[in-house]
C-alpha cells in the first residue's frame, strides 16, 4: 500500500495503517540521523521524535502522497535543532565507532563472494568518507540517498526545497567529484559503483 492510501486509512481511524508507515521509516530514519551526528542514541531519539511530530500533524499535511518527503523534512528540523542545542550547550564528543555498523546497506556486486563482505563493508565505510568530503550541497543529496535508496529525486528536492533539476545536478556532479577522488586514492578498486 502506498503511503498516500496509509496516511488517508489512518486519518479515517485506522491505527495500524500509522504502524506500517512507522515500521517502513523508522530505520531509514535511523540510518539518516547517524549518518549526520554519529551518535547511535541521538539518532534513535530524532528518529522517534520525527515520527512523533508527524503523527500529530498529519493533518495538516495537504497531499498525503508527498509523505516521505514531508517527513524528511521534519527529520531535517529536528537535525538542525539538535545541532543547534549541541553548539549552545559547548558539546563536542567523537563519533560513535559503532556508527559503522548501522550504515546504509551495501548491495555487493553479483560476482562478489560471501567471504568477501568485510571488503564490501570497508568498501562502503570508504565511500561514505569520501562523501563527507564533498561540498554541503552534493552531501546533503547524497546523504538523503543513503538513507532511503529508493526516495525519488523529486523527493530529495523537496526535503532540500530545491528543484529537481538542482538534484540531478548536485547528484551528478558529486557523483564526478566521488569517482575522481576514489580513482585518485584508490585505482580500479571502485570502478563498479560508477557502471
Amino acid at each position: 500500500m502506498s503511503d498516500g492510501k496509509l496516511v488517508e486509512a489512518y486519518r479515517n481511524g485506522d491505527k495500524s495503517a500509522w504502524d506500517t508507515l512507522c515500521k517502513r521509516y523508522t530505520v531509514k530514519l535511523f540510518r539518516f540521523f547517524v549518518n549526520e551526528t554519529g551518535n547511535r542514541e541521538d539518532a534513535k531519539d530524532l528518529a522517534q521524535d520525527t515520527l512523533i511530530e508527524a503523527m500529530v500533524n498529519l493533518s495538516t499535511l495537504r497531499n498525503p502522497e508527498s509523505f516521505r518527503g514531508w517527513l524528511y523534512k521534519i527529520a531535517k528540523g529536528h537535525l538542525a535543532k539538535y545541532f543547534r542545542d549541541r553548539y549552545k550547550s559547548g558539546i563536542n564528543e567523537p563519533i560513535d565507532d559503532s556508527v559503522l555498523e548501522t550504515r546504509a546497506p551495501y548491495t555487493a556486486p553479483r560476482d562478489q563472494q560471501p567471504d568477501n563482505l568485510v571488503i564490501a563493508q570497508e568498501h562502503l565505510d570508504i565511500v561514505h568518507s569520501m562523501v563527507d568530503r564533498l561540498p554541503k550541497s552534493e552531501r546533503e543529496v547524497f546523504r538523503l540517498k543513503f538513507a532511503d535508496p529508493e526516495m525519488p529525486q523529486k523527493e530529495i528536492a523537496k526535503t532540500l526545497k530545491i528543484s529537481v533539476d538542482a538534484v540531478k545536478t548536485r547528484w551528478r556532479r558529486g557523483k564526478e567529484r566521488l569517482r575522481g577522488q576514489l580513482e585518485a586514492k584508490y585505482p580500479g578498486e571502485f570502478t563498479y559503483l560508477f557502471e
